[in-house]
This record gives C-alpha cells, structure tokens and sequence, in this order.
C-alpha cells in the first residue's frame, strides 16, 4: 500500500510519535555509573513518553557508597519512565527513574557496639579498636576486613540531548543528578553525573 507523503508531514510537524521508536545503546557514566546497556523504547506508536531499562555496572575504589576505605563493584538494573521534545532527529530528552543493584564490598568496615571491651563476645573483642565515651554509657569500635554484598538503590534524573540520524545512529549527552532517603541500602553517588550514549535506534 502506496504511503501518503502529506500524512508523514503532518506526523514530522506535529512532533507526535517517532519513525524509531526504540533504541540499543551503550551508556558511559550517568544513571549507569561506569558503563551500562540499555534498551529504550515509547509505550506506544503515537506518544513521545517511553521507558528504559538495562543492565549497569560500576566499580570505585577507595568509595563511601557505603563505608570508607573500600573497593565497590556491582551490577545493578535502572528502570526510567523519560519524554522527548523535539522533532524526528533531534530532541530534549528529560526523565526521572530508580536504579536497583547487587553491590561487593571489599575492605575495612567499621562499627559501634554498645559497652566496653570487656564486656564484648570473644570474636568481637578480636576485632576491638577501642572504647568511646556518650550521654548513653560506653561504646567500642569494631573493625573488621572483609567482603560484603549489598543490595543497593539510588533515585535519579536524566536531562540532556538525543540526535538520531536517518540511518539511525543515536547519539546521547546529558547530565543525571542523583538522591537517596538517607536508608542504609542507600548508594551514595556524586550528586550529579554527566553521560554520553551512543547506538541505534530502529
């Protein structure tokens, strides 16, 4: 069946719908952390809203995700509900979503038990650095080197630039500030990460 060329103007001007409406790429940085996969696609044929959803991985060393003095690695899932603005090739792209991860912890962990050392278990005091005073009575530091999984969260943004060429080249740039509720699962990530993506739309 022959096209209507007036009906893909129309479809052009308006800016409603995408000619490719989904997406594979590679994401360096950002909600990603270090380097992410990330299919990306709109919830229907007619809407500029979408959603994407991947596969991430990040690594730091000497990081305070989640305790000083550690290597962190980990593999997480970003789930982002995002908009574009735009025209067919060019477009602002802005979204908010929740990444979710496995994160190994290696290094020196600290932590603070209740009373002085003696009257600590036999394992714990093995592990004793030393005694503090408080408003609530004596307490120890414990320090322990080890490996710890993690589940891991943060909430983020996504504002920046999509090109998508004819062809379908995609191109991504844009910055993804991040936040917590402060919770003990909570990764602490720079406040805000710029991000470069490259791959294909179809």
């Amino acid at each position: 069946m022959a096209q209507n060329p007036a009906a893909n103007t129309v479809r052009e001007s308006t800016g409603y719908g995408l000619e490719k409406d989904k997406a594979v790429y590679l994401e360096l940085m950002g909600a990603s952390n270090l380097v992410g996969v990330n299919y990306d696609a709109r919830f229907n044929d007619h809407t500029r809203f979408g959603w994407r959803t991947g596969l991430n991985f990040g690594y730091g060393r000497n990081s305070s995700i989640f305790w000083e003095g550690s290597d962190v690695r980990g593999y997480a899932v970003p789930l982002e509900v995002n908009y574009l603005l735009g025209s067919q090739k060019n477009n602002l792209e802005v979204g908010v979503g929740a990444s979710v991860g496995i994160y190994n912890l290696h290094g020196t962990f600290l932590e603070s038990v209740d009373g002085p050392k003696s009257s600590l278990t036999a394992d714990q005091q093995k592990h004793a650095m030393g005694e503090y005073n408080t408003p609530e009575g004596t307490k120890t530091w414990l320090v322990y080197n080890e490996s710890r999984n993690k589940i891991g969260y943060y909430f983020f943004g996504n504002i920046g630039y999509r090109h998508v060429s004819r062809k379908g080249f995609l191109f991504r740039a844009g910055f993804s500030p991040s936040f917590t509720f402060g919770e003990k699962n909570a990764v602490k990530k720079t406040l805000l990460y710029l991000y470069l993506g490259f791959g294909w739309a179809f």
